[in-house]
């Protein structure tokens, strides 16, 4: 089963919904859809009202006529959401295929990751040689950071692959492997070091 089949359900709910805050990539599929809804809904409650106004002597006529159809646009809205969801799972898809969500849910980082330092635009990060080849691990971390933005309530708030404008660099050997993490923007580089040193904490801690 797809997971936006049950975040869909979920947003059918009769429950108040909170607004949608998103992530530092943007909204997540499931907020799209929440967002959606609403706008499907306004568009549904749009009413048009009469002009009960007299036409009585000395009434000047409007010579010109202008409409704004509301309901319009909030479906437009609803659809534009929708997309930008649908967007959000194919690309899911094409990153993970039909692997299970037990496996792309958890971070090639929190896995395998041993220890590392910061650089001036990210960190570097030693992993096990059990995170196994090149082209395996390169697709594990793009479709961890793919199923990310499937859902709000994925619980990655903290992880390093979750940032806008992630580069990653990986070199290997028998012995394990070596990330270099980059950020484009210069004022995440701060955050990207504090995501990874939570990342590797709890890789460490036992609890």
């Amino acid at each position: 089963m797809r997971i936006l089949v049950v975040v869909a359900l979920a947003a059918c709910a009769g429950a108040p919904r909170p607004a949608a805050k998103g992530g530092p990539r943007g909204l997540h599929a499931d907020e799209h859809l929440d967002v959606a809804a609403r706008h499907a809904d306004l568009a549904r409650r749009q009413t048009t009202w009469p002009d009960t106004r007299s036409a009585g002597a000395g009434t000047v006529a409007v010579p010109w006529v202008r409409s704004w159809d509301p309901a319009a646009d909030h479906a437009r809205l609803a659809a534009i959401h929708r997309g930008k969801a649908a967007e959000l799972q194919a690309a899911y898809d094409e990153a993970c295929g039909a692997r299970p969500v037990e496996e792309v849910a958890v971070s090639p980082l929190h896995r395998h990751g041993l220890g590392g330092w910061n650089t001036s635009t990210g960190a570097i990060v030693y992993l096990s040689a059990a995170a196994g080849a090149a082209d395996r691990l390169i697709a594990d971390l793009r479709c961890h950071r793919a199923w990310m933005m499937l859902s709000s309530k994925s619980g990655m708030d903290d992880c390093p692959l979750d940032l806008p404008g992630i580069k990653v660099d990986a070199r290997g050997d028998t012995g394990g492997i070596t990330l270099a993490i980059a950020v484009d923007d210069p004022k995440l580089v701060e955050e990207l070091h504090r995501r990874i040193a939570h990342e590797l904490e709890q890789k460490a801690d036992p609890r």
